[in-house]
């Protein structure tokens, strides 16, 4: 299987299916999407309910995924087992960059994809190559090393039957997140509104929830007559679902917080944080990277961009001069 390769497979008995962890809701709840016992216990009860009045079939498809991630039923078919070990190991504050590096080092094309990442002219300006991937892990830190390989094995799902049918579908997104994050940090370097890793990871998982939804709806790839209502759907619905997949695998607070809010462009200036302006901001870009001509000022007029202090003209020089470092990054995520 090629390394750049998305695939997937349907939903079965050999899914990973990941666990929420056990916490007592907080007043950072709200923000991060994390469900109490309480609501937990109401989302079941939901999902065992029939359609609702009014409500129609792909309606309550999604309404059902977002139920079943919320209450922790996160299942990803045939998703491999190397991400479940590199979360388990960097859960562990007292475990050594030396076992990390073990542990990441049994899977040769993970190890592949940390080193390059780890030279790409973003984190490594310098000449001098790094080969060990001890040293690899300890540039990336165990955030970005977290991400990588969740980001990897999400590449790794095999197809199953009739499924391949998807597969240009999820590549289509993959590179998309891929392109995102790439832009994301760089915007969060030259504004200095986030830290540049963070916006990484925020972008490369901004679209997890649409990807997710992929996954477990396979029928709807040929649903042509509704296609226009069910992206909307999607894109409606997938931020929200990202944000629950990603609380049940341990992500930062402030990330899951970004890509929750990433719909929502009009946000307050006492509601918003630098991170999740970034990520709207990657967001609304990435379209205009390879067609810079569609980059104007109806383009730069959300707040998210008024908060970054970047208009139309900041925007074109930004991605002028680092157009190659954003293509570098990008193909060190997705190669």
């Amino acid at each position: 299987m090629l390394a750049g390769d998305f695939v997937t497979a349907t939903r079965d008995q050999t899914a990973h299916s990941w666990p929420a962890p056990k916490a007592e809701a907080t007043p950072a709840d709200k923000r991060t999407g994390r469900t109490s016992d309480r609501d937990a216990a109401v989302a079941i009860n939901l999902m065992r309910q029939d359609l609702r009045a009014g409500e129609s079939d792909r309606d309550a498809v999604i309404r059902k995924l977002s139920l079943e991630v919320a209450v922790g039923d996160v299942r990803l078919p045939s998703f491999p087992d190397i991400a479940a070990r590199v979360q388990q190991i960097l859960e562990d504050p007292k475990a050594a960059r030396t076992r990390v590096a073990q542990v990441i080092g049994a899977d040769a094309a993970l190890a592949a994809r940390i080193l390059r990442l780890a030279n790409s002219a973003f984190l490594n300006p310098s000449t001098q190559q790094i080969i060990d991937l001890q040293q690899a892990v300890t540039r990336l830190g165990t955030q970005l090393v977290r991400c990588t390989a969740m980001a990897f094995s999400l590449q790794q799902m095999e197809f199953r039957g009739g499924e391949a049918k998807l597969r240009p579908q999820i590549r289509q997104l993959w590179r998309r997140g891929a392109l995102v994050a790439s832009i994301a940090y760089v915007l969060a370097r030259e504004t200095r509104a986030a830290k540049p890793d963070e916006a990484l990871m925020t972008g490369l998982m901004h679209n997890i929830g649409n990807l997710y939804i992929t996954v477990s709806t396979p029928s709807r790839a040929d649903c042509d007559d509704e296609s226009d209502e069910w992206q909307q759907l999607v894109d409606e619905w997938h931020p929200r679902i990202a944000s629950s997949i990603l609380k049940h695998w341990k992500f930062p607070p402030e990330i899951i917080m970004a890509v929750a809010n990433q719909n929502t462009g009009n946000l307050e200036a006492r509601g918003a944080d630098g991170l999740t302006d970034v990520l709207i901001a990657a967001i609304t870009l990435g379209s205009c990277v390879l067609q810079r001509e569609l980059l104007d000022d109806a383009v730069t007029e959300s707040p998210s961009f008024h908060r970054l202090g970047l208009g139309c003209g900041d925007c074109k020089n930004l991605l002028a001069a680092a157009g190659v470092q954003i293509k570098a990054l990008r193909a060190a995520l997705t190669n």
